[in-house]
This record gives structure tokens, sequence and C-alpha cells, in this order.
């Protein structure tokens, strides 16, 4: 009747450990980041991850921003390094979430006493003990005990164990290793995905930049070509007025209307044009060699970009910002994850210091207790308790979490600071590049306009070539600023939204 209860509270202690299976750290490691940030966090995530080396691909012909940033996902060497960090985290959990343990011993011994005869000794055991996550456990063990015979080693009657413990004040609940291992190695696992979000955001940020970077390089020369064609116009228009070529009538006696130096200015202008070409055109190399390799391609090539530079004003809300960046912040979660850690560690230095009462019941040696043969053997039952005395190294670990939880919060406090300051200074440099695009697209119609007249004053001989060359110079820099104000808005406005946590490799321009 006694092996009963005791069987039937074993039973009930396997039943219900199975509920704590799921305990309430099942979610920790979220560092208080919201549902939907969390799924987003993981909808980027890789289910299989290939760490096999390769060799730098060659880029392809045609090359859009969606594609590059695909590509450099799968051949950035840097970026493995970040996918070798959670394969390792995924592994390390499902170390740590092992709570059924297996062992098996055998042991031959030979004894010669000092007057006597060799006497041998064999045994053979095994034991699977099973935690739970709230630091109780249970253990089942069979052994063979001392033979003399190895023969009977497998014949004889097996001793059976089976034990439950449960600590009730002390290494139980958050203060149980179990829990904690398993507890940690959930949390790094948390931050090690928003490690790999932040690197696939900041990976997708560089590529972004890279390939804008190819873009203005470009438009750039295509301004740059533009002025060349407009100064080869402006030194044959001179140079047909001072030599006459192409104007001089039949029988007429033809007078220069301009001076040996403008046609040589005009020149100059010319030449200072065509070079501007070859060093936009170097620049445009550097920047796609720059965007291949960061992509993890050969550099060298230069596949036709399809992507166009887009430029959309919005309109930004920078409260309604700053309350959306501060709750998807990953930084501030990894903060809240370390915290986390913190408290976890001060309950544990603070349940070290108080007293334990563990309680205990099992079977022991279950195979003689079952066949009715009790001598020494039975079931047992009954309470232990655990009075730590007063330790240093106790109250320095209190003192230590104490003071390491008091920095963490100092350390989120700047960090919300930061993640405000941040998404305010880019909110203003996006309206601030905005207001200069209205203004700059305002230059660039006068520009044009002043161009136009001055060349129509200079072919009507009412002014000179020096304010041709004026009204052309101010006409590329109106060009050129334009361009690099419409490529910054856009790569602001990508940032804004990397600060606020949304995926910026969604809802790209084609």
């Amino acid at each position: 009747m006694r092996i009963c209860i005791a069987v039937g509270v074993l039973l009930a202690a396997v039943t219900s450990a199975r509920a704590a299976d799921s305990p309430s750290g099942a979610t920790t490691g979220l560092g208080r980041l919201p549902a939907e940030m969390w799924e987003r966090v993981l909808s980027v995530e890789p289910e299989s991850i290939d760490l096999t080396p390769t060799a730098s691909p060659q880029a392809p012909a045609t090359l859009s921003l969606k594609e590059a940033i695909g590509l450099a996902f799968r051949h950035n060497a840097a970026f493995r390094q970040t996918q070798q960090a959670l394969v390792n985290a995924r592994q390390g959990l499902w170390v740590a979430d092992q709570r059924l343990f297996y062992s098996a011993t055998a042991e031959t011994r030979q004894e010669r006493p000092v007057d006597g005869e060799t006497d041998a000794d064999h045994s053979a055991s095994a034991s699977v003990r099973w935690e739970r996550f709230g630091g109780d456990s249970v253990q089942f063990g069979v052994g063979t005990g001392a033979q003399d015979v190895f023969g009977d080693l497998l014949t004889q009657r097996p001793a059976l164990n089976v034990t439950y413990e449960r600590p009730l004040l002390r290494g139980a609940g958050l203060a149980s290793a179990t829990w904690q291992r398993v507890r940690r190695t959930r949390a790094a696992l948390a931050g090690e995905r928003l490690s790999f979000y932040d690197a696939r955001q900041a990976l997708a940020l560089t590529i972004i930049d890279d390939y804008f970077s190819v873009l203005l390089a470009g438009g750039e020369i295509e301004i740059a070509q533009r002025t060349v064609e407009r100064a080869k116009r402006f030194y044959d228009i001179n140079y047909m007025k001072f030599s006459g070529e192409g104007l001089q009538q039949p029988g007429e006696e033809w007078v220069s209307q301009v001076a040996e130096i403008d046609v040589d200015q005009a020149r100059l202008s010319w030449e200072r044009a065509k070079q501007s070409v070859i060093r936009q055109q170097q620049a445009y190399q550097d920047a796609m060699d720059r965007l291949l390799l960061d992509m993890g391609f050969l550099a060298g090539s230069t596949p036709q970009l399809t992507t166009p530079i887009a430029y959309s004003p919005q309109d930004y809300a920078e409260p309604a910002l700053v309350r959306t960046a501060l709750t998807n912040s990953t930084d501030l979660a990894r903060f809240n994850l370390d915290l986390e850690d913190a408290d976890a560690a001060r309950t544990i230095a603070y349940s070290s210091a108080r007293p334990d009462l563990i309680a205990s019941v099992g079977v022991n040696d279950a195979g003689q207790t079952l066949g009715g043969q009790t001598y020494s053997t039975g079931w047992f039952g009954g309470l232990r308790v655990e009075v730590p005395l007063r330790d240093r190294a106790l109250a320095e670990d209190k003192q230590r979490v104490d003071r390491d939880t008091a920095v963490l919060e100092q350390r989120i406090t700047a960090a919300r600071d930061s993640v405000a300051q941040q998404v305010q200074r880019l909110v203003r440099a996006a309206d601030s590049v905005k207001a200069s695009i209205a203004i700059g697209e305002e230059a660039l119609a006068l520009a044009r306009k002043n161009r136009e007249q001055a060349q129509g004053m200079y072919d009507e001989g009412l002014s000179d070539y020096l304010r041709v060359l004026d009204a052309d110079d101010r006409l590329v820099e109106a060009e050129r600023s334009l361009l690099q104000q419409q490529v910054q808005y856009f790569l602001t406005a990508v940032r804004i939204r990397q600060a606020l946590g949304e995926d910026i490799t969604q809802d790209l321009p084609g």
C-alpha cells in the first residue's frame, strides 16, 4: 500500500512535468518587442543556412535594386559570419533544451588483500534523469550490484531505484538551474535573431547606398557629356566667327568678329569639359566595383542598372515616428534581454542566500521490494533542510547583480534618448533635403532659361562669351545639385524606415 502511494506520487509528478514543459519563460527573449515587430524579425530568418564557401560569381548583364540586395544576401562574405552566429545559437538552444539525461557504467575490479587471495568484483548500472523547468527532477536507475562471478552479472534480479526531488524554497522556479539554462539560451538565440535582422538591414542599406552611388555617378556622366556637347558647339561658333569658315560670302572681305583669345578660351572650356567626363567615368567604375564587391561578385564588369532614381516626397510626423522607433528598436530589445539576465541573476543570488527545504520521495531497490523481499530497502520519503552560513561570496554576488542592474537601466535610458535623437535628426534631414529639392527645381529652370538667353545674346552680338560660360557653369551646378539632393532624400527616407524597424528590402522601387 505504501509503495502504491509512492508510485502514485511519482506518476502525478511526471504528469505535472509535461504541463511545465512550456513555462512562462517560453516567450522570454523577445526583449519586450511588440508581436508585430518580432514577427517581422522572424520572417526574414531563413529556415536553412548553407555556409559552404563559394567562388565569387560574375555579375549579370542587368541588375535591379531588389536583385542586387538578394544576391548580396547569398554571396556577401561578412554576412555569413552573422549567419554562422545564428546557426550556433540555434544549436545552443537545442543542446540546452535537453532535459533527459542517460548514463551507463560498467566496472570490473580486482583486489588482493595482504594475506588473502585475489577477489574480483563486477558491476553495471544505468540511469535516466528527467529535469523539469521548476527545479524538480525524476530519476530512474537500475544496477546489478557487485558480483563475484561475471556470469551472474546478467542473471541476477536487478536493483531498481526511482526518486523524485523538488526544492521548495531555494533553487526552484525562476532560480532553477534548469530553467535558467534554457532561458539564457533562448535569450541568446533571440539576441542573435535581432543581430541577424540588424546585419541584414545594414547590408541592404549598404547595397542601396552603393547602387544609388552608381546611379548618381551615371547621372553626373550624362550631365558632363551634355556640357561637352555645349562647349564644343560654343567653340565651333567662336572658331567660325574668328576664321570665317562657313560664314564668308563670295566676293566679300572677311573681318573677324572675335579675338583669338576668345577662341582659345572656348577651346579651353571644351577641353575642361572632356576632362570632367573622364573623371566622372572613373568615379562611375569605382562606384560600380564597390557595389559588386559588397554583393560578393567579381569587380570590373559594368552591368546595366535598371532601377531609376525616384523622388517621392513625404510628410513625416516626428512624435509618432519617435514612439514607433522606441517601440521597435532592436537595440533597446537587446538591452532588455540583458536586463532580463540581470534580473534572473538577482533572483538566483538572493535565493542562494536563503535556507532551502527539499522534499524527496521514491522507491529504493524496487526489484526486491516488488518481489516481496524487503530488508533494508523499500519506499522512502522525507524533507531535507539546508541552511547556508554567512558567506562573503554570496553577499558580493547580491551586490554585483544590483550594480549590473543599475548600470543597465541607465544604459537603457541613454539608448532611448539616442533612438529618439536619431529619428528627429533624420526627419529634420528629410525635411531639409525636400526643401532644397524644391528650391533646386526652381534654380534648374532658371539656370536653363539663363543659359538660353546668354547664348541668344551672344549669337546676336549683344554680350561676350564670358556670360555664356558663366551661365553654362551655373546650369551644370544646378543639374548636379538637384540630382544629388534627390538621391540623398531617397537614402534618408530608407534610413528613417530602418530606424522605425521596418524591413527596408520591402517596397523598394523596381
